[in-house]
């Protein structure tokens, strides 16, 4: 059938056809589902991925990187490359074909899920960074598009998930500077909207009341920029004030940055006048100095375990799954022990 036919059954333009399978906004939800509808009856598609239309599964993923907000710097960042890498071989022994786009702000990345779904026909998508009561959930659902994210929220409830260990990150960082005797412990946050912020901000409470330290609300400080300039700044204040504080822990890796700059500039030296220990990414490894005693996580494995979820989901009886990944740490020299 070619789209002449399937226009004059439809009994719309041949444009308005058209336009409803390439996805343009311009035309209703209604009017877009009767046509796909009648496409997928009559396995008529204006493009090689016709086939999926009939069938209703297809080993097709989607991937959109967000490159703003706590993620301007993601592709700097060998982590992501780690999980990348980790689908890659999966990708190409499987025949999947995978699109991945990226997004400078929110309405970027709108339009690139409105392409991925009705353009490129995509019915399975890997979502990144989820957020509290996430927007982009509801654009999959609405669109029936499976998906798995790379990390979890209490209003999300069964879907297939992996995720860092965020709180049992902290637990392990604070066990590490406890045991060595560590007990003024100033805490760097982000923003909690993230939830792998509010996660590891639970796991630092938690530890402390654990190990019956009281918690100083003069220790904790949240920064709500990645801008390591104004980190510093806010840090350095911290310090001035409590000059007590031994150790910090820094729940991003650019948050580490500012405390570098911070402590140097008031004269401490890293490692033996204060201890500082964080996330692990390529700046705090190589581009510091020094470099961060840090946590690292196997996102290789992340991005693997994603991946086979996703194909999973065209199986029968098909049941959510999550992965959460262990942390360990990565001892570079700069907590020491008092």
């Amino acid at each position: 059938m070619d789209i002449r036919t399937l226009s004059r059954k439809l009994g719309l333009s041949i444009t308005t056809v058209s336009r409803a399978l390439g996805g343009y906004s311009d035309v209703s939800d209604k009017t877009r589902t009767r046509v796909e509808k009648f496409a997928k009856k009559y396995n008529y598609s204006p493009n090689p991925n016709a086939s999926r239309l009939a069938s209703g599964k297809s080993k097709t993923v989607g991937f959109i990187v967000p490159l703003y907000g706590l993620n301007a710097n993601l592709l700097n960042q060998s982590s992501f490359f780690e999980f990348i890498a980790g689908m890659n071989s999966k990708i190409h022994s499987e025949d999947i074909q995978f699109f991945m786009m990226f997004a400078n702000n929110v309405e970027e990345e709108i339009k690139a899920y409105e392409k991925l779904i009705h353009v490129q026909k995509v019915d399975k998508i890997i979502l990144h960074n989820l957020k509290t009561n996430d927007y982009r959930i509801k654009i999959l659902k609405k669109n029936k598009i499976k998906f798995v994210t790379w990390g979890r929220t209490k209003d999300l409830k069964n879907n297939s998930w992996v995720d860092l260990d965020n709180e049992g990150s902290v637990n392990l960082i604070m066990k590490y500077l406890i045991e060595r005797n560590h007990k003024n412990i100033g805490y760097i946050n982000i923003v909690e909207n993230y939830n792998f912020a509010f996660q590891r901000q639970q796991g630092y409470i938690k530890s402390l009341k654990k190990n019956k330290i009281k918690f100083n609300k003069k220790y904790y400080l949240t920064v709500k920029t990645e801008e390591p300039e104004q980190s510093a700044s806010l840090i350095k204040k911290m310090l001035k004030k409590n000059p007590e504080i031994t150790a910090l822990i820094c729940s991003t890796e650019y948050s580490g940055v500012g405390a570098i700059k911070a402590c140097k500039e008031l004269g401490k030296e890293i490692g033996k006048d204060i201890s500082i220990i964080t996330f692990d990414g390529p700046v705090v490894e190589t581009l510091t100095s020094p470099a961060l005693t840090a946590v690292r996580h196997p996102r290789k494995e992340m991005g693997l375990k994603a991946l086979n979820m996703l194909l999973d989901m065209d199986k029968k009886n098909y049941k959510p799954q999550s992965f959460l990944a262990k942390p360990l740490i990565i001892d570079r020299g700069t907590v020491h022990k008092i």
